[in-house]
């Protein structure tokens, strides 16, 4: 019985340097930093209401859109804004 004993001290021991070192030597437990991107405002495309972020969208006589295609689309179908 003793013998049990020991063997489950020496791997709890072993178990717990093993965390251990993992954690000092930057193992998959260490929490990753932040991202130091800010979030961008959401636009809605003109021509299909598709909401993309600001900075990929395509802007065009003060109308916003997804791609320079809706834009295009969009001019040919109203052709007076």
């Amino acid at each position: 019985m003793i013998i049990i004993v020991r063997i489950l001290l020496l791997l709890a021991v072993a178990w717990l340097a093993f965390v251990v070192v993992r954690r000092l030597l930057g193992g998959p437990d260490k929490v990753l930093p932040k991202s130091e991107t800010k979030p961008e405002l959401m636009q809605r495309c003109a021509y299909c209401d598709v909401h993309l972020p600001s900075g990929e969208a395509t802007q065009s006589r003060g109308k916003t859109f997804c791609s320079e295609a809706h834009r295009d689309a969009y001019f040919k179908d109203h052709p007076n804004d």
